[in-house]
């Protein structure tokens, strides 16, 4: 993980609370967790299932899980074990700092392996394909990935309509329009979109969330996007066709979820069986 980008993560953990949906997964998204790794369990049929959790995420991690569970949660960024993590309980849940890359886990040893919006932070398509080959082959050939992706939507809107649209009050969340914006400045997903150039487009254009009508543009969640000020990691947000031709690589039965709540196109929820 770049110096940046471990900085930023850091940085957030100190603010978590600040960030939301769809940044962070809300009520609907859990549940379409819930009702594919309960799908999946229905016919493993294992009394106890170990869970590879790329992240430390909260909603995923206290969820109410449809089995028993023996959970490891990693996470590069020190910060976001400290301060994220909702604590160990053992024989149930662990949360480490470790390289999703380099993961140090047993192959075929975690059955399931789930992550929320991970993939973003790595370079398209080599580093997530690497990713993508690391994490199969800590799984079984019965496991299952469930992952929920930021996805570019298929006709790309431009930095001025994302801005206007905000602008006149049409995007309901701050942290929708945030990704919103970032994912309009992306030219191409190779060369994904470096985080100082969303801030920098925010600044430049001047709004004034103070006379914005919707609830979800309060001074902490404007706040976030000051994080990305003289960043110059990058994010990486892959259409859906390119992001499941990586995952066909290495897994098949691919189902693709998308919430209802807005932004939903672009967040959806993918799950699919390692290939034998």
């Amino acid at each position: 993980m770049p110096g940046d980008l471990r900085t930023t993560w850091n940085d957030m953990a100190a603010r978590f609370n600040d960030w939301g949906p769809p940044l962070r997964p809300c009520a609907e998204d859990i549940r379409v967790m819930q009702k594919m790794a309960a799908n999946w369990h229905r016919a493993s049929r294992r009394e106890k299932t170990t869970v590879f959790l790329c992240g430390v995420t909260p909603e995923i991690v206290t969820m109410r899980w449809p089995f028993p569970i023996e959970l490891i949660g990693m996470d590069q960024a020190e910060g976001m074990v400290r301060a994220v993590w909702p604590g160990d309980l053992p024989g149930v849940r662990r949360g480490v700092v470790g390289n999703w890359l380099e993961s140090g886990l047993r192959t075929g040893s975690q059955d399931l392996v789930i992550g929320d919006g991970g993939f973003a932070f790595f370079p398209y398509p080599d580093a997530q394909r690497a990713l993508m080959a690391e994490l199969r082959r800590v799984q079984p050939p019965d496991g299952l990935i469930i992952y929920r992706h930021f996805a570019q939507v298929e006709k790309k809107e431009s930095p001025d309509k994302v801005l206007s649209a905000a602008a006149s009050g049409r995007i309901g969340s701050f942290h929708a329009f945030k990704w919103m914006l970032a994912m309009s400045l992306q030219v191409d997903s190779a060369r994904g979109v470096r985080q100082h150039d969303i801030w920098t487009a925010w600044v430049g254009a001047g709004i004034d969330p103070a006379g914005l009508p919707q609830p979800g543009w309060s001074q902490r969640a404007v706040g976030t996007i000051d994080l990305y000020r003289d960043k110059q990691a990058r994010l990486y947000f892959p259409a859906v066709p390119e992001f499941t031709a990586l995952l066909e690589e290495h897994y098949d039965g691919i189902e693709v979820r998308f919430p209802t709540y807005e932004m939903g196109e672009r967040c959806p929820i993918i799950s699919a069986w390692p290939r034998a």
